[in-house]
């Protein structure tokens, strides 16, 4: 039923495995595995979060959402995501909608999005709604609620959310009933006049808003579950370049750059030139927020065009990720560089200082041919200025620097084709994943995909360490 169902939907919409997998950040067999029944994920899986992301994205460009509702049986966008998780599982008796439970919150140390989730069923408030009154893209909220991402690297954004929220909650006069969902004993709240405390309630919100307690075994199952479904797809036709990014990109000679949508420009024209003139190594870093790269779904899928093709010309990549990012922020570098990886082209760092709160950097370096280099504020992404450098002294100035960071990195991910035996090997099977086998020591974790495409990654970064620790002790909470 799951797979006809897909079947359906998809010929509803005219779209092909590939449209749905480009939309989702995803690749085709990934679809196409869900799509013949050869595997059935579970409701609230990443990937099925994925599918519906994908699905959801494709209708909205196409012109096609008013097919999508009719189908699922809905009548507001709003509420498609869990329509058409509802109307996938609609057989299955194990299909619960999250949205509908009485409070949202499970356990004793429930993540963000289960908090995130209860607060809005409460005031009632929608994706779309909840992204219009803190200025973020709905997409953003999804993946909130669906523990993809939290905004535990971004205070800021969090301090919107929170505002927002409460504003919502005593607009309807449900702060009793707020009260008691965050624990909280609503008489202690009274003041003289028998009125609540606003900024006190308020304060207590906020500090629990702000637990970010599990967010380490939510990342963690949320890397596995890419790694268990992960193909790398090495054969996948790649679109010419002149489909990927325009010859006026490719040969504009800018200097400046202005914003994010200058950043982005200056990438594709960077990368493309890296592809049309087959550099041979490119050197990467930056410390500000993924946000430019991963949110809007046409980019990020140019960006991974232009990297393949780098790649599969003989390109050598080294990559320092920043680890002063949160959990969150890291799994999901991971998950993106992940089939760049299995490439074997791909060397991945970590650098071991701290780069600080005050100033973000980025440093996209071709030696001896260009680079993108900036230097600006925290928080002013889309106001900074991002250089594009050609002049020799500047890309040998540049180099330097990168080599400087490079003196005090490690590696971060070292992946290898195959699945790795050793005498003194622990690895156990996980036990929400058939394919994944985990090995967990102080210093190193080795995850290996038993199906193929069989890999072999390793961190030994004590931040993934652990993350992957606390995976493994939330697994054993729950089994007792």
């Amino acid at each position: 039923m799951f797979h006809e169902r897909i079947k359906e939907l998809f010929d509803a919409l005219g779209a092909s495995n590939q449209e749905i997998a480009r939309c989702a950040n995803c690749t085709p067999s990934t679809i196409s595995r869900l799509r013949s029944g050869a595997r059935k994920p579970a409701p609230h899986s990443p990937t099925v979060d994925k599918l519906i992301d994908g699905t959801i994205h494709y209708a909205t460009l196409h012109g096609h959402a008013d097919k999508l509702l009719k189908l699922v049986g809905v009548d507001d966008e709003e509420l498609l995501d869990s329509g058409i998780r509802r109307w996938l599982y609609a057989e299955s008796d194990k299909y619960t909608d999250d949205t509908n439970k009485e409070s949202g919150v499970t356990g004793a140390a429930p993540s963000f999005s289960e908090r995130l989730n209860a607060v809005m069923l409460l005031c009632d408030i929608s994706n779309i709604r909840l992204a219009r009154l803190v200025n973020i893209d709905t997409s953003y909220v999804s993946r909130f609620r669906n523990g993809i991402r939290s905004p535990k690297s971004n205070p800021e954004l969090l301090d919107r959310i929170c505002a927002a929220l409460f504003e919502q909650i005593a607009a309807k006069e449900l702060l009793p009933d707020l009260a008691g969902l965050i624990n909280v004993p609503v008489t202690s709240l009274y003041d003289t006049d028998a009125n609540i405390n606003t900024d006190e309630l308020y304060l207590h919100f906020h500090t629990w808003m702000d637990d970010f307690s599990s967010s380490d075994h939510e990342a963690i199952n949320h890397l596995l579950g890419t790694i268990d479904t992960f193909t790398p797809n090495f054969d996948k036709p790649i679109p010419p370049l002149s489909q990927i990014v325009s010859d006026d990109i490719i040969n504009d000679d800018t200097c400046i750059y202005h914003g994010i949508a200058g950043l982005q420009k200056a990438v594709l024209r960077f990368l493309g030139n890296a592809a049309k003139e087959h550099y041979d190594e490119l050197l990467l870093y930056s410390d500000q927020g993924m946000e430019w790269m991963v949110e809007d779904a046409d980019y990020r899928a140019r960006w991974a065009a232009l990297m393949a093709t780098c790649v599969r010309q003989g390109t050598h990549i080294k990559i320092i990720h920043n680890i002063d990012r949160d959990i969150d922020e890291m799994v999901e570098a991971v998950e993106s560089w992940l089939p760049l990886y299995a490439s074997g082209m791909i060397e991945s760092y970590y650098n071991r200082r701290s780069c600080g709160a005050r100033f973000r950097h980025t440093i996209f370096l071709c030696p001896d041919k260009a680079c993108i280099a900036s230097c600006h504020a925290a928080g002013t992404d889309d106001k900074s200025i991002y250089n594009y450098y050609t002049d020799p002294a500047y890309l040998e100035f540049l180099k330097d620097n990168y080599e400087c960071l490079m003196r005090d990195s490690g590696p971060l991910a070292t992946v290898m084709q195959g699945a790795s035996k050793n005498e003194d090997d622990n690895s156990k099977p996980d036990d929400n994943y058939n394919n994944i086998s985990l090995s967990i020591t102080q210093n190193k974790v080795i995850v290996v995909k038993n199906s193929a495409p069989k890999l072999t990654i390793t961190f030994t970064h004590p931040l993934m360490c652990n993350a992957f620790q606390a995976y493994i002790d939330r697994a054993k909470d729950e089994q007792e």
